[in-house]
């Protein structure tokens, strides 16, 4: 009977332990639900987390972005004039200039609303935010006309300031979550004269924000300064000739001297605005055209065999592309009918048979 006491009260410990190291079992299973219906809680409110000390909602992980604007703290500003009129705010906003040259009669600007940061970050499913975005004047336009449009096709809305008045461009969109969704518009500034002597920069302010959901008004505003810089002269032709043509090249000896030549050389010289880096950005397009029945190119010409040029030997073309102020040579052998070919030629004829001309964009 003792040994049988004995047993009972070791039985009845092993069970107390037992029962203990179950509840513990269980507590550590329910810290754990607990900590997953967390997550799950927070991964469920990514955009939806309510301020009560603001009486407002607020959005984390809201993606509102575009390449010429960026968020800017504007909760005081309810209108784009009210921005424009606020020089301290203008101040603190970036300024955009266009990075390619211009030298034709008008610049587009490409402007982008997106709904995304990068290739990662963008707007979940269940988002799809609208949004206003506006275009006004700085300042009174000088020598150019501004109008812009959504995409890239119909018609234009134009950009006036002319004292204290001011006429805006206004557009709404959609964003659509889930993806990488964006909206372009199309900033034009075309030139009022025909040299652009009287053109004088204005900036155009962006303002875009968005409109719904509800619980998104007044969480974000995106801003932006743009501006574009006319090169009146961004690259020219300023002189091509003939090498041989001297001053000895009187009518009477022209034909004698081209005639005497194993080979002719014709130079071009170019001129016009200079970005000291080399940049890619300023090479201008020059078109050559000779006469391929009396002319043949070097082969070896570096402008030939460079990979950017287009080159037509039958026709007798080259599109080659070079930088202002270029000192450019090349060689013409002549073929066998050039002496005969010469013979009927004016000076004039002769000195245009080989001519370069800039290639518009």
């Amino acid at each position: 009977m003792k040994k049988q006491g004995r047993a009972g009260k070791r039985n009845l410990r092993k069970n107390r332990q037992k029962a203990k190291s179950r509840k513990l079992t269980a507590a550590v299973i329910l810290l754990c639900l607990l900590a997953v219906g967390a997550v799950s809680v927070t991964v469920y409110s990514k955009y939806y987390k309510t301020g009560y000390n603001k009486g407002m909602a607020t959005a984390s992980g809201f993606y509102f972005s575009g390449n010429y604007a960026s968020e800017a703290e504007l909760s005081g500003i309810k209108t784009i004039e009210e921005l424009a009129d606020n020089s301290d705010l203008l101040d603190k906003l970036p300024v955009t200039a266009n990075n390619t040259v211009w030298s034709g009669s008008s610049f587009h600007f490409t402007v982008d609303i997106r709904n995304y940061t990068n290739q990662l970050l963008y707007n979940d499913t269940d988002l799809n935010v609208a949004y206003t975005v506006e275009f006004i004047l700085l300042e009174e336009p000088q020598g150019a006309s501004y109008e812009v449009r959504k995409g890239a096709e119909g018609g234009f809305t134009a950009l006036t300031k002319a004292a204290d008045t001011r006429q805006k461009a206004q557009f709404t969109g959609l964003l659509e979550g889930g993806r990488l969704s964006a909206d372009s518009y199309d900033l034009k500034i075309s030139l009022t004269g025909d040299s652009g002597a009287s053109y004088k920069p204005a900036k155009v302010l962006l303002l875009a924000y968005p409109t719904a959901p509800s619980y998104l008004i007044n969480t974000k505003k995106i801003a932006g300064i743009i501006t574009a810089a006319y090169n009146q002269k961004a690259m020219e032709i300023t002189e091509q000739n003939f090498t041989v043509d001297d001053n000895s090249f009187t009518d009477a000896a022209w034909r004698d001297i081209v005639k005497k030549e194993s080979a002719l050389v014709y130079q071009i010289r170019t001129t016009g605005n200079y970005s000291g880096g080399g940049h890619e950005d300023v090479k201008r397009k020059i078109k050559i055209t000779w006469n391929p029945d009396i002319y043949e190119l070097n082969q070896n010409d570096r402008y030939k065999n460079d990979a950017d040029t287009v080159y037509d030997g039958i026709k007798g073309t080259m599109i080659i592309e070079t930088m202002p102020y270029a000192s450019i040579k090349f060689v013409f052998f002549k073929k066998a009918g050039f002496d005969s070919a010469v013979d009927g030629m004016t000076k004039e004829n002769f000195r245009t048979s080989i001519h370069a001309q800039m290639q518009t964009e």
